[in-house]
């Protein structure tokens, strides 16, 4: 292993255990997890073992979980060139958004100064019921619109996302869950919580829990092995979740041939 360049401790969410990450420079460019000083493979859809409720990669039989938020913030920075070494089998959730990986990494020395575009060359379409889709279509720039459906009240609303709303605003939102969910799993007060009275803690802005599922996407499209900031592509995604986003990020790591 190079020497870490930057060092992190936290408890993970399901273990509960002190997980440790060292990041490391790469010698080669993309993203690596190095998984028990022994596994390493890059972080793109050949190596998806699950996408039901959070994205988890692996090889050998060593997997680790939770990787989309740390994802989106190496994306968002533009780094190019780093390896994750993980003693454990997730990466820790801390607030449930992408924002203290955004504060730990953005000093890191190896980022991409400019993101060279990329063409869509095709629309693409997945659907995974008549309720559930995501379609990418060429675009002039990078795009993400979510349509959500509030679990509180079950209202609709549309809410997009691009590189000039800032970094921050992406980052930042944090996931979310029930109050039930989260009790069982002793995170209550640690997260956002909604019941049929609304969420627990303020929301820092109001479309935040919408804007989360938009911090998902852009994690996910990540797996395709290509910085999603290069896509010129809008990604219009209708109540989709982890599992269309990656089959979306395949789509078009076979379309592009990365």
């Amino acid at each position: 292993m190079n020497q870490p360049i930057i060092q992190h401790c936290s408890k993970g969410t399901i273990s509960k255990k002190d997980i440790k990450l060292q990041f490391c420079e790469s010698k080669e460019r993309g993203i690596y997890f190095v998984l028990n000083n022994k596994t390493k493979f890059p972080a793109n859809t050949d190596f998806l073992t699950s996408a039901t409720r959070n994205t988890v990669l692996g090889k050998d039989n060593d997997l680790i979980c939770f990787v989309e938020h740390l994802l989106a913030a190496i994306n968002l920075l533009k780094i190019n060139q780093i390896e994750i070494h993980v003693d454990g089998q997730e990466i820790p959730l801390i607030d449930g958004s992408a924002q203290p990986w955004i504060e730990l990494l953005k000093n890191w020395p190896y980022k991409e100064a400019k993101i060279p575009p990329i063409n869509l060359p095709e629309p693409i379409y997945i659907q995974a019921d008549q309720e559930r889709s995501i379609i990418a279509y060429p675009n002039d720039e990078f795009k993400m619109t979510y349509l959500f459906e509030s679990p509180v009240d079950q209202t609709k609303s549309w809410t997009s996302w691009t590189p000039d709303n800032g970094i921050e605003k992406l980052a930042k939102a944090r996931t979310f869950g029930s109050v039930q969910e989260h009790e069982m799993l002793g995170i209550k007060g640690q997260w956002l919580s909604y019941d049929e009275n609304g969420f627990d803690l303020p929301l820092y802005y109001p479309e935040e829990p919408a804007t989360h599922k938009l911090l998902d996407l852009f994690g996910d499209l990540s797996l395709s092995g290509i910085n999603p900031l290069s896509f010129k592509a809008h990604f219009i995604s209708i109540k989709g979740g982890h599992s269309m986003n990656t089959k979306i990020a395949k789509q078009i790591k076979q379309i592009i041939g990365t």
